[in-house]
């Protein structure tokens, strides 16, 4: 039988989580030079990875779909049992996870101390609060400094940005206003207010988001009132895959976000980031911290945070961490770090 070698590393959560586990990429390379590094995540994970020149193979787990329920998990565990891993780490604290990592018969699994079925990891890792969630997953491989997450988009995707935004005549400020969770959006009306402060101060902005975004993006855009011959706002909502939307990002000046997925990659794209954060709180370990980015957010709100995701509405019924902040703030801040890059 042949020697057990490499690594699986696995998160199989929502897209942000995935592009801070991607730090761990790098470091388990650095580790076991020699051996080769895997990765297993969601569908919407895999697009965020894909392309990594230091991951050998990226496997789907679509836990919702194709591989749902038990018959799914004991398949992939099948799937894993073969390729022989020599060790398992593990940044997503699920039962699910868990129990898969100890089916495949993986010897070594790391996962941290309060996960869900945290037993069945062979060593459990303290989850620490206190740290930047990139710094926390570099603790199940030994520990190391924040470093911004990478993405890696393609010749196609590039190219691909470089058509969309060849209209604009300046490197735009990239808008986001999208999120799963109705208590991390900021108000619409608060976007189309940031969105025509934009339009006067003569600066070019790319709204982006999914196609679940798109009908939010439109509502920006028609209240927001651009007069006629303002610098102009392309609407990508719904338009450009993940990959294709880190490349358009790449080419943008700043981009103004919700605690969301985009978020993230603007921190991977390397331009300033400002970040509205609404019901979440930067302390829960995501916020973006390269030295030109910047966390706005509403304080002293004795119901905030009131929750570690979100809400579908919120639950005091006033919504004040996302009301109360003001778009003069935000658009200041926008303003500030945009630069005068060339599209």
């Amino acid at each position: 039988m042949s020697e057990r070698r490499g690594t699986l590393l696995v998160d199989t959560s929502f897209l942000g989580d995935v592009l801070c586990a991607e730090p761990l990429v790098r470091a388990a390379a650095a580790r076991w030079p020699d051996e080769p590094v895997d990765f297993l995540a969601g569908p919407g994970g895999a697009q965020m990875l894909a392309g990594h020149p230091q991951i050998r193979e990226l496997r789907v787990f679509d836990k919702r779909g194709a591989d749902r329920g038990l018959g799914g998990l004991r398949r992939m565990a099948k799937m894993l049992r073969q390729q022989r891993y020599a060790r398992a780490i593990c940044s997503h604290r699920s039962w699910r996870t868990a129990a898969l990592l100890r089916w495949a018969g993986i010897p070594l699994r790391v996962g941290f101390h309060n996960a869900s079925a945290a037993w069945l990891y062979t060593q459990r890792i303290r989850y620490r609060k206190e740290l930047h969630e990139v710094e926390r997953n570099l603790e199940l491989i030994g520990g190391g400094p924040w470093e911004a997450p990478r993405m890696y988009p393609g010749e196609a995707e590039r190219a691909r940005a470089k058509e969309l935004l060849a209209q604009l005549p300046a490197a735009p400020v990239a808008l986001a206003p999208g999120s799963i969770w109705a208590t991390k959006r900021w108000p619409a009306v608060r976007w189309a207010e940031l969105l025509g402060g934009m339009a006067r101060a003569g600066r070019p902005t790319v709204l982006l988001g999914g196609p679940d975004d798109a009908a939010l993006c439109a509502e920006i855009r028609a209240a927001a009132q651009l007069p006629v011959g303002c610098a102009p706002c392309l609407d990508l909502a719904g338009q450009t895959s993940l990959r294709e939307s880190a490349a358009v990002l790449e080419r943008c000046a700043t981009l103004v976000s919700n605690d969301s997925a985009p978020m993230h990659l603007g921190v991977a794209a390397g331009i300033p980031v400002v970040a509205v954060y609404c019901s979440t709180i930067p302390a829960f370990g995501f916020a973006p911290r390269g030295p030109r980015d910047l966390v706005l957010e509403v304080d002293g709100l004795d119901c905030r945070p009131c929750g570690i995701h979100g809400h579908p509405e919120c639950p005091e019924g006033h919504f004040r961490c996302g009301v109360d902040l003001d778009s003069a703030q935000v658009l200041s801040a926008a303003l500030e770090r945009s630069s005068a890059l060339a599209v």
